[in-house]
C-alpha cells in the first residue's frame, strides 16, 4: 500500500492551492507590481516630498534635560518613548548628543523615506525633518524589506514559503490531469528554460576570472 494515497494527495492539494490562491492573493499583486517599479525606477523620480516640523518639547522633557545637559544621554530612553508616543518613531538607527550645544540627535530610517530629530535642550525646541515617499517608493522598499522591520521581514519570508506551495501544488494538480498533463510538462520546461537562455545570451556576465 503506498504510503500517501493519490486520491488524497490530488484533493488535499487542489485545497490547498485554492485556499493559497485566496490567502495570497494581495501579496502576489503586491511584490508582482513592486517588482516591477523596481524594474523602472525612474519611474520614482519626484516620488518622494521632504517635510520639517518645528515644536516645543513636552515641559517635564524638557525639565529632565535641563536638569541633567551635562549627562543628557541618561535620557536616551525618554527621549525615545516620547518620539515614539507622539510621532510613531521607532528602531532609532544612532542617537548622537553634542554636549556643547545640548543637542540629542536621532536617526530613524523609513520604508521610501527618513526621520532626523535634534532636541535642543536648551532652546526647548524639537526640530523634525523628514523624507515621505508615495506610493510607489512605498510598495518598493517593501518589496525588499528595506528599514520595514522585523514583523514585514516574516511576512515576505512567510508569503515566499506559501508561494513555493502554492505552485508545488499546482504541479500536482497538473499530474492529475492525463489530457493536459503533456502540455504542462512542456510548459514547465518552457518556463525554466526562456529565463535561463535570456540571462546566459543576454544578461551582462563577468567572465574568465578564476
Amino acid at each position: 500500500m503506498p504510503l500517501i494515497n493519490k486520491r488524497t494527495l490530488y484533493s488535499t492539494s487542489r485545497a490547498l492551492h485554492i485556499y493559497l490562491s485566496t490567502a495570497l492573493l494581495f501579496l502576489l499583486i503586491l511584490f508582482s507590481v513592486s517588482g516591477i517599479v523596481l524594474n523602472h525606477v525612474d519611474w520614482l523620480e519626484g516620488d518622494k516630498s521632504d517635510g520639517q516640523l518645528t515644536t516645543s518639547l513636552p515641559s517635564a522633557l524638557l525639565e529632565q534635560g535641563q536638569e541633567n545637559l551635562a549627562t543628557l544621554p541618561i535620557l536616551y530612553p525618554e527621549i525615545e518613548a516620547y518620539l515614539a508616543n507622539q510621532y510613531g518613531l521607532t528602531k532609532v538607527k544612532s542617537i548622537d548628543w553634542e554636549k556643547e550645544d545640548a543637542l540629542v540627535m536621532l536617526d530613524y530610517p523609513l520604508p521610501a523615506g527618513f526621520a532626523f530629530a535634534e532636541l535642543n535642550f536648551i532652546s526647548g525646541e524639537l526640530n523634525l525633518e523628514y523624507q515621505t515617499g508615495g506610493f510607489l517608493s512605498l510598495i518598493g522598499d517593501l518589496h525588499k524589506g528595506r528599514h520595514s522591520g522585523e514583523a514585514w521581514s516574516w511576512v515576505i519570508d512567510i508569503s515566499a514559503m506559501l508561494m513555493i506551495f502554492f505552485a508545488i501544488t499546482g504541479m500536482i494538480i497538473l499530474f492529475q490531469n492525463r489530457k493536459k498533463r503533456l502540455v504542462g510538462i512542456w510548459l514547465t520546461v518552457l518556463g525554466v528554460a526562456t529565463p535561463a537562455v535570456i540571462y546566459l545570451c543576454w544578461v551582462p556576465q563577468l567572465k574568465g576570472v578564476s
